[in-house]
Formats: structure tokens, C-alpha cells, sequence
């Protein structure tokens, strides 16, 4: 088994190479014709470079089994919860080997469990409030940051076997979450849900092909892929195919396909909006530029509302945001790359993967982490923290030599299936996400782009000015609450 194990983590291991030499390695001598004897030195052997997680020191718990509730809002499963063997499922099989590799390393055995997010808050706040150790840690809703507050869960900035420099650790998740310098919730490689829950677009192959467009990777690539750049890009491409006078994604062909319960954000995130900042003491507090704020969402505007795009705001109609992209009737589809793989996999036109645009050529590409994101988090009870990190670090290391490297396979489901292109966006978006304390907790003022957007009004200064003072004191009560936490 661990000759297996070591095979596997080499060929799954970004980098690491697996050597092969035939034959006696050591020095030899052959007697020459005039009775010297002459030394040879042997090639020199390749080795296998040892992965993070192959480095981590091997503690035996002595069969301790690791139990953890996820949140399984959209029956997401994917981060802990496996079956018993591999079943050629792409993501299935990757979490299926690492947990296997953790598990051998540390003689535990990871059980997992899910229910909805509100029944894993109750989890822990009962766990915690009731003195029991249902469960070493969580996979939670980002409304596990209300627990936080209360004092219901333990800092994960305390905990030492957990070293939140590497890099499966989100540092930007840390440094936008974090108050006062202490993280009580960590989110990264670790939870591949959360890596694929990144926003980002999706463009059809053969629609650009037919107008004589270039594809956008290189403009991404360098830096240039910006939110006037697609203004500029999709202008005039809304058509009314059949000549009715009335715009039906089944006919009609679109600029661009967005679900109004996503999009609001991931643009207004992607073209560089936040809504927070930090003091010189890693304290937050409202940040909101009120003239920034305009421009950006004028050019959201533009793009989904004067362009004509099929936005989608009815949740009946949900599946038509996608649908229509599907169908080969609009050029672009905001998405995440979790959708990608559920919905796109059997599309028949071609489609490339590009991140969300950002502001301008100056700003750098932010991809939006939706709110059902998973987040670490370890109950203020824990019955020992530093199994319980070591556990958590082992998992994440692992992850990040194991599951990461493939995630374009198991957003496309089959390797190469669509092209090179998309699978370097694909590293680009998930390493430059964005996280806003504004957005995480709800505060005041954080779905006014949404609401302006589905009421297709064209202003939004006023609507940042009347949330002003309440988000301002929304934060201050979240900010004291930590405080007061011993």
C-alpha cells in the first residue's frame, strides 16, 4: 500500500517527476588492455521531489476518527464526503486518495457527514454550548461568521500546527476576514468546493468564430481583459434573430446570459468594488467611495442593462441563464466554475474559460467566492486543537499537491477536453479571489448594485449614501463583538 501510495502522490504532485533507472547503480571497474583499471562514475539517479504533504511529520492518533459536518446546501459533497472506493468520478477520486494518504500518514479515519447550513450552525453552537465533542471541525456557510462573533468558535490564528503563511491558505480570505490580526474562519485548497465556487466567464467558441473575433486569452493573459474591453467587445451583438420586436432567449441571441442572484456581485467584485478597508491595527471599517462606486457600476450597467443582456431574475427561470448559453444564444455567460462542470460539460459548441474583467489595465483580476462558499471552522470547544490542526493542515497540504493540479479536469470532467487556454485561466481565477466583510456579513448596503440592477435604475450614489450610516454601525457592533471575546 504505501508503495502505491508514494507511485500516486508522484504522479499527482505538480512537479514532482518519477524516476526509473535499469541495472547495477554502483561504481564499476573492467580491466583494460594494459592492466589499469579504471574507474567509472555511475549516471547520477533521478529522485522524486517530495511534496508538501510527503515533508509533514508523521504522527500516529492512534485510530482517532476524525469527525466533521459540512454544509451541503446544493448537495456539494465533494469536499470531505466520499464512498468507500474510487467510482471514476474526477473529483470523487481525487478527495477519495487524499483522504486515503491522510489517513495512512496519521492512523485516523475521516468520517464526514452534511446537512443544510442552518442545521451545521446549530451544530456548533450546540457542541459548544452543551460541552459536547460531537465534531472536530466544520465545513460551514459563510454565516458561520455570526458564531464567530458570539465567541462559538475557536481562533484558528491560536492554533500552531496550523501555518496560515502556506500557500493552501487563501491570503485573501485571511487578510480581508481577519480582525485585529486573529482569523476565526480559513478557507483554501483544502475545500475544492470553495476553490470551484469562484466566479468567472465563459465565451462561445463558434459565435466569436462566426463575427471574425478574436479569442480573449491573450488579452487576459496580458492583463488587458477589462470591463471596457468587453463593452467594447459586446457591443451591438444583442439581435432580435427572429424579428418579432421582443427579445426570447430560445430565438434571440445575446451579448450576454447572467443569473441576477449572482452576477450583481460577481461584477461589481470582479471590476475591482469593496466596500471595507483596514486600519494600521487589521481593524475594518466602511470604505464607501462613493465616486469609484459610480463608475463601476455605470459600466455594469451598460453591460447587463443597456446591452440588452438576458438577465435572469425569476428563480423559476434559473436554468435559462445557462441554457441559452448552452444553446449557442449568447456569446457570454457569467458563472462559476463549479456551474461549468454541472451544466457545460455536454454543450456542442466549443467555449473558452476567461476570468471575470477587471476595472482597468492597472487593477489586478478578482474573482468573486459566493456566500455558500465553504469555511473552516473549529468549534470553541475543541477537545484537542492541536490534532485538530495538524488534521486540518495534513488535509489541506494534501489537497494542494493532489486536487488543485487537476481542477480543470474536474470542471471539463475529461482531460484536454476543451483547450490549454481555459486551464491556465483557470489558476489565474482561483488564485486572485476576493473576500469583503461587507459581503460575508450582510452589512448594510452590500446588495445595492443588485437591487439598482433588477430595477434597471441607472444611478446608485444615493443608495451607497442612505446605507452609509447603518452599515457604518453594523460593523462597529461586529468589530466590538470581537473584542469583547476572551
Amino acid at each position: 500500500m504505501k508503495k502505491q501510495l508514494c507511485i500516486l502522490l508522484a504522479l499527482l504532485t505538480a512537479g514532482s517527476t518519477l524516476a526509473s533507472c535499469g541495472g547495477d547503480t554502483g561504481s564499476t571497474s573492467t580491466e583494460t588492455q594494459n592492466g589499469e583499471t579504471p574507474t567509472t562514475t555511475a549516471a547520477p539517479v533521478e529522485t522524486e521531489e517530495p511534496s508538501a504533504f510527503d515533508l509533514m511529520e508523521n504522527i500516529d492518533y492512534g485510530g482517532h476518527v476524525v469527525r466533521i459536518m459540512l454544509s451541503d446546501q446544493q448537495n456539494e459533497q465533494g469536499d470531505i464526503i466520499t464512498g468507500e472506493e474510487e467510482n471514476g468520478d474526477v473529483l470523487h477520486d481525487l478527495i477519495y486518495q487524499r483522504n486515503r494518504a491522510v489517513e495512512e500518514k496519521y492512523n485516523i479515519y475521516i468520517e464526514g457527514e452534511a446537512d443544510t447550513n442552518a442545521v451545521v450552525n446549530d451544530m456548533i453552537r450546540m457542541q459548544v454550548q452543551g460541552g459536547a465533542n460531537d465534531y472536530d471541525f466544520y465545513f460551514a456557510h459563510s454565516s458561520v461568521s455570526g458564531l464567530a462573533t458570539a465567541g462559538l468558535l475557536y481562533p484558528i490564528s491560536q492554533i500552531e500546527e496550523i501555518d496560515l503563511t502556506n500557500p493552501w491558505w487563501d491570503k485573501a480570505a485571511l487578510n480581508d476576514l481577519s480582525i485585529g490580526n486573529e482569523v476565526f474562519m480559513a478557507i483554501g485548497d483544502i475545500s475544492p468546493v470553495s476553490l470551484l465556487t469562484s466566479s468567472c466567464m465563459v465565451f462561445n467558441k463558434k459565435l466569436f468564430s462566426q463575427q471574425d473575433m478574436e479569442f480573449p486569452y491573450e488579452m487576459a493573459a496580458d492583463g488587458k481583459w477589462t470591463i471596457d474591453a468587453m463593452l467594447s467587445m459586446t457591443k451591438g451583438l444583442t439581435t432580435d434573430v427572429n424579428g418579432d420586436s421582443t427579445l426570447d432567449y430560445t430565438n434571440d441571441l445575446f451579448s450576454l446570459t447572467s443569473w441576477g442572484w449572482d452576477s450583481p456581485y460577481s461584477l461589481f467584485y470582479g471590476t475591482g468594488g469593496k466596500l471595507s478597508a483596514k486600519d494600521e491595527n487589521d481593524i475594518p471599517h466602511i470604505d464607501f467611495n462613493i465616486e469609484r462606486l459610480s463608475s463601476i457600476y455605470d459600466k455594469i450597467f451598460e453591460l447587463v442593462i443597456s446591452q440588452q443582456s438576458n438577465f435572469v431574475t425569476d428563480v423559476a427561470e434559473y436554468m435559462n441563464t445557462y441554457t441559452t448559453f448552452i444553446n449557442g444564444n449568447a456569446y457570454f455567460c457569467d458563472i462559476t466554475l463549479y456551474k461549468i462542470g454541472l451544466y457545460l460539460r455536454d454543450m456542442e459548441d466549443d467555449f473558452g474559460i476567461l476570468p471575470t474583467p477587471k476595472y482597468d489595465e492597472a487593477s489586478d483580476y478578482t474573482s468573486l467566492v459566493n456566500l455558500s462558499a465553504p469555511m473552516i471552522a473549529v468549534p470553541r470547544n475543541a477537545e484537542d486543537p492541536a490534532r485538530t490542526g495538524t488534521v486540518i493542515e495534513a488535509i489541506a497540504a494534501a489537497s494542494y499537491d493532489m486536487v488543485t493540479p487537476q481542477l480543470f479536469d474536474v470542471i471539463t470532467k475529461s482531460k484536454n477536453v476543451r483547450d490549454e487556454e481555459s486551464a491556465s485561466m483557470v489558476d489565474l481565477i482561483v488564485r486572485n479571489r476576493v473576500f469583503d466583510p461587507v459581503y460575508i456579513y450582510q452589512i448594510n448596503g452590500y446588495g445595492c448594485v443588485d437591487g439598482q440592477l433588477k430595477a434597471k435604475k441607472n444611478e446608485i450614489a444615493s443608495e451607497y449614501e442612505r446605507n452609509l450610516k447603518a452599515a457604518e454601525k453594523m460593523l462597529e457592533r461586529i468589530v466590538r463583538a470581537y473584542e469583547d471575546i476572551e
